[in-house]
């Protein structure tokens, strides 16, 4: 019965959040390829469609396919806050975009 109880506070909760939502958080590139160092991306405040891996210096951001195809493992980012970043790959895709992961050139 508690368990019941925490899995619809869980459900309520989530779907009042309030902002745009593009899904879950992505996982860590790194942890993507580590299966030790699972773990998930946290939203950028401020940014929609933007998450941040603290841990590795990461960050992803939900593109349109045209955009991520145009873009290669090494190729200059223009990051969402202005700065330049270098692309690290391509991830899933999701509502019809793709997620970009990169970082801080």
């Amino acid at each position: 019965m508690i368990r019941l109880a925490r899995m619809k506070w869980s459900m309520t909760t989530s779907m009042d959040a309030p902002g745009t939502s593009s899904g879950p958080n992505p996982p860590c590139e790194v942890g993507r390829r580590h299966p030790r160092d699972k773990h998930r991306m946290r939203p950028v405040e401020g940014f929609d469609h933007v998450w941040q891996c603290a841990k590795h210096s990461m960050f992803a951001q939900l593109v349109d396919k045209a955009t991520a195809g145009s873009y290669e493992r090494g190729d200059a980012y223009p990051m969402h806050d202005g700065g330049d970043g270098i692309v690290v790959q391509h991830g899933d895709e999701r509502q019809g975009g793709v997620i970009l992961y990169y970082r801080a050139a």
